[in-house]
């Protein structure tokens, strides 16, 4: 048997390594707390500078100016509302695509990290941490479409559930 030398591709990906989705996608949701402002913003509810800061240890400000001005020319977020001292942020149609990226993480994180997340070191399922409505919403709109819509919309079961025994505030960091 001989090795076709040169750059070896997966037969079911359709792409080059160099230009590959991951890659592209990991370019900014890649970046060190990127992601958690995200959350912050949808999960949270957290949209103004000084409550991320607040609610998200280890995040310094001039982190969270980069990652906000990046997140906002990667098309992920937009201000709005602005103050004459504050700017309240929210995601755009792009940002809450990323949101079945951020669950997966919940999921994935309360099961194989649990020591870390929660007070009782017992991992969780997905709906022991999300509403059940949420994560139906979320999954049937990834289904109907191949994306979660875009529209702007306020899910009342969004939020994490409280009570679950979680270590702090937020329930996930």
């Amino acid at each position: 048997m001989r090795l076709k030398l040169g750059r070896p591709t997966a037969p079911e990906l359709r792409v080059d390594f160099a230009s590959c989705p991951v890659k592209a996608s990991l370019d900014v949701l890649g970046r060190k707390w990127a992601l958690l402002v995200l959350r912050n913003i949808e999960l949270y509810r957290v949209q103004r500078f000084n409550e991320m800061l607040r609610i998200t240890p280890g995040l310094t400000k001039r982190v969270l100016a980069m990652r906000l001005k990046e997140l906002e020319q990667g098309g992920f977020i937009r201000a709005i509302e602005r103050g004459r001292n504050y700017t309240r942020w929210g995601l755009t149609g792009k940002g809450k695509d990323a949101l079945p990226i951020l669950m997966t993480l919940v999921h994935f994180g309360s099961k194989w990290y649990a020591e870390k997340v929660f007070l009782d070191r017992k991992p969780r399922s997905l709906g022991d941490v999300f509403e059940r409505s949420y994560i139906r919403k979320t999954l049937q709109e990834m289904t109907a479409t191949g994306m979660p819509r875009t529209t702007s919309r306020r899910t009342p079961g969004g939020a994490p559930r409280e009570g679950v025994g979680i270590a702090a505030e937020p329930p996930l960091a």
